[in-house]
């Protein structure tokens, strides 16, 4: 378009009997602008279609009809049996897979974070097996298995979560009236029925392996949790550094710092759903105590695995915030 305008130009300028170098300064002005309004244009365009859809994610419906649930542990047993091979395990191995599930605009109130750790033991040994788990078998080896899944206890009941209530309150804790509740650690299949009913995206990252000390730390968070000292609250800046009340972000983070890092200015805004366990991985990475727990690297965006709502077998997924996904519809 800018070439055949300038030519028009050329013509119409020598009918009049101006310069050739004029009107070619004019064509390059014309040219200029014209490109200027077809890179605006793309940029501002791209949030519209990728809204609309017309850039498709991979979501695969081989396993539509297949619960959730189901499709998970699937999963995890799949990848963790990957890990150990064919051969004998002559040692306890480790891993941790983070979850995380959110409703479209990442709501803080229908988001939640949550972990689960397993325990593989070592073949043809006595183990000294972890109080307080039970030992399952998967293909005659034998593991010990757990979720870190922190919500107020009647959540299966009451899923209506309080987050922030008041004016200013996302800014200014004190002005937060929402309450302290009393917390439960709840299990990996009730996480996902919650996840379920509320038609959400659920990703997970890893397995990752862990060493025995990030096994035991683990541990020890589930029994402070389940101890019943300690409450739950999803905005807990007035309540962690006491331990009266913690979110699920950081029953599953440490509970050293004021608030999560990242998000708006740092102070932790928007830090929730897959943005919130993201973060926990960073966490898990980069800080120093915590370097020498994880035994692999970490990709924040390429680890994770989506498991999304259709309504319909191969119809349109309402919301796909991952690259890749599983569909799912119970």
């Amino acid at each position: 378009m800018a070439d055949l305008s300038s030519l028009v130009d050329e013509i119409q300028f020598a009918k009049a009997g101006r310069s050739t170098a004029k009107c070619g300064r004019l064509g390059c002005a014309v040219r200029c602008i014209d490109t200027f309004f077809r890179i605006f244009t793309f940029f501002f365009a791209l949030p519209i279609v990728a809204q609309a859809g017309l850039f498709q994610r991979d979501v695969d419906f081989s396993n539509y009809d297949v619960p959730l649930y189901t499709q998970i542990v699937d999963r995890i047993k799949a990848k963790v049996s990957a890990r150990l091979g064919q051969g004998t395990n002559t040692r306890d191995r480790y891993f941790i897979i983070p979850f995380a599930y959110e409703d479209r605009g990442n709501h803080p109130e229908h988001s939640h974070s949550f972990i689960s750790v397993i325990r593989v033991l070592a073949d043809n040994k006595q183990p000294k097996l972890t109080a307080g788990l039970e030992t399952r078998k998967y293909k005659n080896r034998q593991f010990e298995a757990f979720t870190i899944s922190w919500l107020p206890h009647d959540f299966m009941s009451n899923p209506h979560l309080c987050v922030f209530d008041g004016v200013g309150s996302r800014i200014i804790p004190e002005k937060n009236n929402c309450p302290v509740s009393t917390g439960r650690n709840f299990t990996l299949a009730e996480t996902i029925k919650l996840a379920v009913d509320a038609k959400n995206a659920v990703a997970m990252w890893g397995p990752y392996e862990i060493k025995k000390a990030g096994f035991d730390l683990a541990v020890k968070r589930k029994r402070l949790l389940d101890g019943g000292t300690i409450k739950y609250r999803a905005d807990d800046r007035l309540y962690r550094k006491d331990k009266v009340a913690i979110s699920c972000f950081h029953a599953i983070a440490g509970l050293d710092e004021l608030y999560p890092n990242g998000g708006l200015f740092g102070t932790g805004f928007k830090m929730w759903g897959l943005n919130g366990t993201a973060r926990v991985l960073i966490e898990y990475t980069e800080k120093a105590t915590n370097k020498h727990l994880l035994l692999e690297p970490v990709d924040v965006k390429r680890d994770r695995y989506g498991f999304v709502y259709a309504p319909t077998r191969n119809g349109d997924v309402p919301y796909d915030p991952v690259r890749n996904a599983s569909a799912y519809h119970r």
